[in-house]
């Protein structure tokens, strides 16, 4: 039992200015620090830490690999990343201001690199594969492929989180028939429902999302909401079961750039071992993905906030944050 991550590896380069620089100024920064990311390599490692078997496939440029080093580190195997000779490591250079504003750059440089064996599905989705993570980090052609080849592997569930979220045309062409487990926030399921209805979902945008014809066929459609917790749609029987959990508590909050990947990575480890699916199989998944990504706002960064899986069952035994 594997999952296979085919997402982003970015570096995030952070500097701290005074204000966001306008048009034509130069300004010095009075910090600056570099951080591995990727909401890919979030996942993997958030998936390495939560104690399964993971491996990351996509690309990095010979400039820069030692965020591979960092996903080793989190038991992330990372022997199908491709080093491309040709464009740099994808970035994100991030500014953050004294006020709390920031402005980002991306470049998705070797994220978006042509590897014909990279996008290859059938070269990678071997018999060990039991569940595939997608993003949209990557050639939107690269995922739809995988999304397509991993339906016709019948032992394959493949997991999609449509973040950063697709335009208007793209989710409405997207094969949404072809995905297992759907995880997204409330202001993406609000986009989904509006692309493929025309209306706003209102108060409940889970289940609002799981009455379009386009998404009814999802086995898991899970909506997270922040400080409210998180409600997941199951089918279980052939009637899909609404499980509804309140977020864990936090000590303080201290940055929740690596929440979301937090509670993506220790779900779906929880699918890959959930032995019979019930209503309370699925609300101790997601219990503990919410206190994992709770865990997480209460540390810097985004992969250097990801708990381990001991860490974890220590917060959870204990009772409290």
């Amino acid at each position: 039992m594997r999952c296979l991550v085919r997402s982003s590896v970015n570096i995030d380069e952070t500097f701290q200015v005074p204000h966001i620089v306008r048009p034509g100024e130069t300004m010095s920064s009075t910090h600056m620090w570099s951080r591995p990311g990727g909401k890919g390599a979030n996942v993997a490692a958030a998936l390495g830490l939560a104690g399964v078997q993971v491996s990351m496939l996509g690309a990095v440029g010979h400039d820069a690999t030692w965020p591979l080093d960092e996903l080793r580190k989190r038991s992330v195997n990372v022997d199908s990343v491709h080093i491309s000779k040709e464009v740099p490591t994808g970035r994100a250079f991030i500014q953050i201001a004294e006020d709390g504003e920031n402005a980002i750059v991306l470049l998705p440089g070797a994220n978006y690199a042509p590897a014909d064996r990279l996008d290859d599905p059938s070269a990678w989705l071997d018999d060990d594969v039991t569940h595939l993570v997608l993003q949209n980090e990557i050639p939107l052609a690269t995922t739809e492929a995988f999304v397509r080849y991993a339906r016709t592997r019948s032992h394959v569930a493949t997991v999609f989180n449509p973040s950063p979220m697709l335009t208007t045309p793209q989710l409405q062409a997207f094969p949404w028939d072809s995905i297992d487990v759907l995880i997204v926030n409330e202001g993406e399921a609000t986009d989904m429902h509006e692309a493929r209805t025309g209306q706003a979902p209102g108060a409940h945008p889970a289940q609002a999302l799981a009455q379009v014809p386009a998404f009814s066929s999802i086995a898991w459609i899970i909506v997270t909401r922040g400080s409210h917790g998180s409600s997941a749609g199951v089918l279980i029987g052939g009637e899909r079961v609404w499980v509804d959990v309140a977020a864990a508590a936090t000590k303080h909050v201290v940055n929740t750039t690596g929440a979301g990947d937090t509670f993506t990575g220790y779900l779906v480890s929880g699918l890959m071992h959930i032995s019979e699916l019930t209503r309370d199989s699925v609300q101790a998944v997601l219990t503990r993905a919410s206190l994992a990504a709770a865990m997480a706002v209460e540390v810097d960064g985004a992969m250097e906030s990801i708990p381990t899986a001991e860490a974890v069952e220590r917060r959870a035994t204990s009772g409290g944050p």
